[in-house]
Parts: structure tokens; sequence; C-alpha cells
């Protein structure tokens, strides 16, 4: 399609990444990834790895390894909002971001002439039996989920190499050093909070024996707009 064909296709959605999809068409998204592209430790050269992407929604992460030379890229998430891990108090509100997740993928595949593999399935689901992978990413997943860990030793199911995972961390004053985690589940779509010592227990407790954590940084929310909400990133070895 031409490209004004394409941004009108692109402006029928709400996006929550931003993507740059050709032609000047960049959509206008939730949060954008670019300035901060390098606080996360995700290898530059992924060549010849098979990946996966956990969680993918519009599949920023998962073109993105495509682009760093993946040999083969699985992107999973799940389509139905009402499968969501959300809290009981939160399930009635609008789902509008979510139910439109397969259509924007699927037009932004199109878009970018990617390969890469959508596969409907939650995080909780994930066993050898979709396969064997050498790199998992998994980003901004875990504080939506009501138990992280079990969340983490499906990951770790199907790592063989090593995995990134990024969540959304709270600092609590004077307790840097102590995992810590704050449990909230009913005013937002939050389960729980935790520190980045927290998260580095997190993934260590799912059977991780080597966690590495990166420095602390924010992330822009909505394209050229303001900062908003501190990430951890840690990279985990087998």
């Amino acid at each position: 399609m031409s490209a004004a064909e394409l941004q009108a296709e692109v402006a029928r959605y709400p996006w929550y990444h931003t993507l740059e999809l050709g032609d000047g068409v960049v959509t206008d998204a939730m949060f954008d990834h670019r300035p901060v592209i390098d606080r996360y430790p995700v290898p530059a050269d992924l060549s010849g790895l098979r990946c996966l992407d956990v969680g993918t929604m519009d599949g920023f992460w998962a073109f993105e390894m495509e682009r760093r030379g993946a040999a083969a890229v699985t992107a999973i998430d799940l389509d139905d909002p009402n499968e969501l891990d959300w809290p009981a108090s939160l399930r009635g509100g609008d789902k509008t971001l979510d139910e439109t997740k397969p259509e924007r993928f699927a037009l932004a595949k199109r878009a970018l002439g990617s390969k890469v593999e959508r596969i409907t399935m939650s995080v909780y689901d994930l066993s050898p039996e979709l396969g064997n992978f050498d790199f998992v990413f998994c980003g901004d997943l875990l504080i939506h989920l009501k138990d992280p860990v079990t969340a983490v030793e499906r990951i770790h199911s199907v790592c063989t190499r090593s995995a990134v995972i990024v969540n959304n961390i709270k600092r609590f004053r004077f307790r840097d050093r102590t995992p810590i985690a704050e449990l909230d589940g009913v005013d937002q779509f939050v389960w729980w909070y935790s520190n980045l010592a927290g998260l580095v227990r997190i993934v260590r407790a799912a059977g991780f024996p080597r966690v590495e954590a990166s420095d602390p940084f924010e992330l822009p929310f909505k394209r050229g707009g303001p900062w908003r909400g501190l990430r951890g990133a840690v990279r985990a070895y087998v």
C-alpha cells in the first residue's frame, strides 16, 4: 500500500509501541522505546539465534530482534482481554488497546515485511512443547501478573542461553539493596511493584543461576512526550 494508505490504516488503531513502519509512517503510541533502546541489555547481534518475545503487544521487540539478525523470532501474547491477568476490580474498563493487538501486529508485520511468527499464548502456558529459544525477551509484563515467579519459571523452561527481563520498578527509600515488593491489584492494572533488588530475586527464584542487573532508566511516555515510569532490566543466564 502507499504511504498515505498505510498512514490511514495506522490511524484506525490506538498503539502501544512507537513503530517506524517506513515511508515516514510512525505510530502515535503510548510508549517510545527508541530514545532508550541502548539501555536494554539486548545483544546487538543476534545472528543465527532463535528468539522469543513474551507479551509482544505491537511487536516492537520482536521486530527489533529480527532486525538484529535473529534466525527466527516467535512472539506470544493473548488476544482476548478477558484472559489477561487483570485485577477483578478493573475487568470492566476500556479494553480497546488489548482487543486490537492482533490487527495492529499484523499491520506492522505486513508494513515491515517481517517473518516474525505470532502465537496466541499466555506466558503461564510456555513450555518446551513450543520449542527452545536461545534468547528470550520479556518487557513490562511481570508488573501485570499475579504470579510473576511462575511466569519467569515458564520463561526459564524454554530458554537455552539467556533472557532479558524488564519491568517497572519502584524505589523504596533507604531499602535499595533489600528485595521489596508492594502489592496493589485494586486501583490500577498493576499487581506488584518491586525494586530492582526484588526483580533480581524474582528471576533468581525462578531458576536462573546468574542474573546481572543494569542501571534503572525512565521510558518516554508517548512519542516525543514526557518521561514516565522507572524501568529495571536484568539479563539472566541459564
